[in-house]
């Protein structure tokens, strides 16, 4: 049976109860893309490792994959412990590029324990976006983590990620990096999309490591790539609409279960790149997706302090300053079909403006 919670009167009452092994052949950075390396016998990829550990980094281990085993090790902050960075420098001739990879037999048991893509400047200045081990509540999670000048932000996203094989992409425009994941390799989703540093990282390569934790586990990693943009990635609408929700929203008008909200606080939703508050008294933060292209467009909420997987689906309509949204606070539910609520259906419904930054 699907539970729900039938606040008086408040909307954060609503959305709460939801929930080192050689290089190879070297390439010229005019070299055309993309930039692949299957891992087979050999790098074909010139790669560079940070603090080279041959020990835990290994071509044979499983043969066609990259194996790099996670040890005690972290660039966090002031810490430059962490082993095995691998590394490609970025093609000086390409301005934006996306970056893939699938990892397998892969699922973080200890705190901080990750796998997964980094771009990195130096131990103080970089962008990762990894299968996770997350601090906030012990869980799995897909994690995007950057510093600026030992300056650390993340965004966690609780959602389902199978150990057998998962992909990660990032998609780089100027100095915005769209974060997504896949489990097939063909349809991703987006989680979030970070500004980080000036738009021309020096390297981009693969992480695995354990942070201030103790205990090996094996990431193996089918493949890299670094290619162009396609045609539709360059016009992802997914990725305009993320960019244009940016900002604070206030809402004007609020119904529950199709009965007016009226005399509580008044209810704030600010978007920041990968997360999205909801501001009522007190703040809920949650990780979101969206998919422009259903019909009408979907939202779903990422509840991070509940475990993985539960998930409060909605509908929006975006029109440049107001934005519409209705919500199911049924856990794990099928979004609304349309933008209203009405008496009996349980679902909340706001329409918002577009306020100061």
């Amino acid at each position: 049976m699907r539970s729900t919670f039938l606040p008086p009167t408040m909307v954060l009452a609503v959305v709460s109860a939801a929930w080192v092994l050689g290089r190879g052949p070297s390439r010229a950075a005019g070299d055309d893309l993309p930039l692949r390396d299957e891992f087979d016998a050999a790098f074909t990829l010139p790669w560079e490792t940070v603090r080279p550990d041959p020990t835990h980094l290994s071509l044979k281990t499983h043969p066609g994959k990259l194996t790099i085993t996670t040890q005690y090790g972290s660039i966090h902050q002031a810490q430059t412990t962490a082993k095995n960075l691998l590394f490609i420098n970025v093609p000086e001739n390409v301005d934006d590029f996306v970056v893939t990879t699938c990892v397998e037999n892969f699922l973080p048991q200890t705190e901080w324990q990750q796998a997964g893509l980094l771009f990195y400047d130096d131990d103080d200045n970089y962008l990762k976006w990894v299968r996770d081990f997350s601090g906030q509540g012990g869980w799995p999670v897909l994690n995007m983590f950057w510093e600026i000048d030992q300056k650390t932000q993340g965004v966690p996203c609780p959602v389902e990620v199978g150990k057998r094989r998962f992909w990660l992409c990032v998609i780089k425009r100027g100095n915005l990096y769209q974060c997504a994941a896949s489990l097939d390799g063909k349809t991703f989703t987006t989680y979030g999309v970070i500004p980080w540093g000036n738009g021309r990282p020096k390297r981009v390569g693969l992480v695995a490591k354990n942070g201030p934790r103790q205990g090996d586990q094996e990431a193996q990693f089918n493949f890299f790539e670094l290619r162009r943009l396609t045609g539709a990635e360059q016009a992802d609408p997914a990725y305009q609409v993320r960019r244009a929700l940016l900002g604070t929203w206030k809402a004007v008008g609020r119904q529950f279960d199709g009965k007016p909200i009226t005399k509580n606080q008044p209810t704030t939703l600010v978007f920041t790149p990968g997360a999205l508050a909801f501001e009522e008294g007190r703040k809920l933060v949650m990780s979101y997706t969206i998919d422009p292209s259903a019909t009408p467009s979907r939202i779903a909420l990422i509840a991070r302090q509940h475990g993985v997987g539960r998930l409060l689906n909605g509908i929006y309509s975006l029109e440049e300053d107001r934005l519409g949204l209705c919500l199911n606070p049924h856990t794990n539910a099928p979004p609304p079909e349309s933008l209203q609520s009405k008496t009996g259906d349980g679902l909340l419904w706001m329409e918002l403006q577009r306020g100061s930054p």
